[in-house]
């Protein structure tokens, strides 16, 4: 066992000067027993996240008590480096570090995940949603059967969330996990204290069972694995005979190192980063609803189909749907607005295609894919720029690009070094700067999701719901499943123009059957 000592004749407030602590490790009996107890009572006075104080006034006591040489200054960059590895990083709670235990007790944020915390508030939420519309009514004792269930395959979701000096971290949460009947809207702000420190709930509605989850945790793929597994055990429970066929994340199997990776730092490559300017995209405006609150609107229409248009036009569906928003955006809102700037898509890129992992974090990016439109540009003009714009940013090098320059940022020693305090000032300013002003709406296509044909007959069909953020007021999430494409409009504002005018699109002039359904949140009733 290293033991943390502190050679100061006696511990004061927690204005004690910093210049007066060192940390060693000794082996004397009488000075660990001195020690320890100081140490004990400092962190009673500071409380805990003090690692890297303790690291630096090591290294630079050193230089203090001695006369600074070369000679001094080795050892004190040596002390300083040893002090570091004690405490294993630089981020999360003071652990006195003993070589026999196993350090599963917290786990760092990933790359994509350290954003959230910082830019997060009342009406940015964080929350994404996955849902599951079944056939019959969900029974509330056999979810949450389910839930206690599959809880230990799944960590890095039941966890809470600490500040640490540098970063926040999360930790081992061993409240009691509850699901809860849906009565609010969705992807509204996680309460942790009302929710037992947890940052995912589960909801159970009608038919209708929803995963909210605050996106530090995982992705839409980590999320939509998790639902999956719902899913299968639900069923199991109700003495369903259905068969996993290599699609559900089992119970079985014991949580691998694979699972909890942070898999940008894996596929991470020092490159030379070329540098992309990016202008400023028109931003969606509406008057906001009276009470805060998300209204969702979701079509339903023939995936088959859908997908047929799209390959007729040369697109995918992301590709397809990106450019139908970009018309519908024109068509029902910029035309009659001075703003001239480009009609911009934000789309969500799921790392696990072209670099294969099996994280259940997080591991996308985002591609911006968008252009200038006038009243002289047609629908196929569009869908040939935005479908060429989307296949060269997920080809291979540019998404490694991307991930390149988002762990550079990380891995900067003077990143590294800036309190949290700091870091999240700057990241939310970066994020207003580059990130909110540069796109017009976010598109999240999580695809066709593949599960076992027992499970297939059981889901009338999934959906995605996206948060909307100030600055976007309108995002799309689309999820697919036994030939029924949903396709869900998130909104804050009461507009409903650019909807209205892309499923009538969808409807009229595609000729496909859309099925429109909402939650009604905001609506005005006489």
């Amino acid at each position: 066992m290293i033991i943390i000592c502190i050679s100061n004749k006696s511990i004061k407030a927690k204005t004690q000067n910093f210049n007066s602590i060192l940390v060693r490790v000794t082996s004397y009996p009488k000075a660990q027993i001195t020690h320890f107890m100081g140490a004990l009572g400092f962190f009673i006075c500071l409380g805990k996240n003090v690692v890297l104080f303790f690291s630096f006034c090591s290294g630079f006591m050193t230089i203090n008590r001695y006369r600074p040489n070369l000679f001094v200054i080795s050892i004190a960059a040596v002390r300083l480096f040893f002090t570091y590895r004690i405490f294993y990083d630089i981020i999360g709670e003071i652990y006195i570090y003993d070589r026999s235990a196993i350090l599963n007790k917290w786990y760092k944020l990933d790359n994509a995940a350290k954003l959230f915390p910082s830019v997060t508030s009342i009406k940015n939420s964080s929350v994404f949603r996955v849902s599951a519309v079944l056939t019959e009514a969900v029974d509330k004792e056999i979810l949450q059967k389910t839930v206690d269930h599959v809880y230990d395959r799944f960590p890095m979701l039941f966890v809470k969330m600490h500040k640490g000096v540098f970063w926040d971290y999360f930790d081992n949460n061993y409240n009691k996990f509850l699901i809860q009947e849906e009565i609010d809207f969705p992807c509204g702000n996680i309460n942790q204290i009302e929710n037992n420190g947890y940052f995912i709930k589960i909801l159970y509605f009608n038919n209708r069972i929803s995963i909210e989850v605050f996106h530090s945790l995982t992705d839409g793929g980590g999320a939509i694995e998790f639902l999956k597994t719902i899913l299968f055990y639900y069923y199991k429970f109700l003495d369903n005979n259905i068969e996993s066929e290599g699609k559900i994340v089992l119970t079985d199997n014991s949580v691998s190192a694979d699972d909890l990776e942070d898999s940008f730092f894996k596929y991470y490559e020092k490159m030379k980063l070329q540098k992309h300017k990016s202008k400023h995209s028109f931003r969606i405006r509406g008057i906001p609803f009276e009470t805060y609150g998300n209204n969702v609107i979701t079509g339903v229409v023939s995936a088959k189909k859908l997908n047929e248009t799209a390959k007729a036009n040369k697109a995918t569906i992301t590709s397809y749907l990106a450019s139908l928003l970009v018309y519908s955006i024109y068509m029902a809102s910029q035309k009659y607005t001075h703003d001239k700037n480009p009609i911009i898509i934000c789309v969500p890129v799921n790392l696990r295609k072209a670099f294969p992992s099996k994280t259940l974090r997080n591991f996308f990016v985002t591609a911006n894919i968008g252009m200038n439109v006038n009243s002289a540009t047609k629908l196929e003009e569009i869908i040939s720029e935005m479908t060429a714009q989307l296949k060269k940013k997920t080809e291979t090098f540019s998404l490694q690009e991307l991930i390149s320059n988002n762990v550079k940022y990380e891995n900067n020693i003077y990143t590294k070094l800036v309190p949290l305090f700091l870091k999240k000032i700057f990241i939310l300013i970066g994020f207003n700067i580059m990130g909110e002003t540069k796109k017009s709406m976010t598109l999240s296509n999580m695809g066709n999701i593949s599960i076992p044909e027992g499970l297939a007959s059981k889901i009338n069909l999934m959906e995605a719901v996206l948060y909307p953020t100030p600055k976007s007021p309108i995002n799309c999430g689309i999820c697919s499943v036994n030939d029924k494409l949903a396709i869900s409009f998130s909104r804050t504002i009461i507009e409903t123009d650019i909807i209205r005018y892309f499923l009538n699109y969808i409807s009229e002039n595609v000729g496909l059957d859309v099925a429109v359904y909402s939650n009604d949140w905001g609506e005005s009733r006489e």
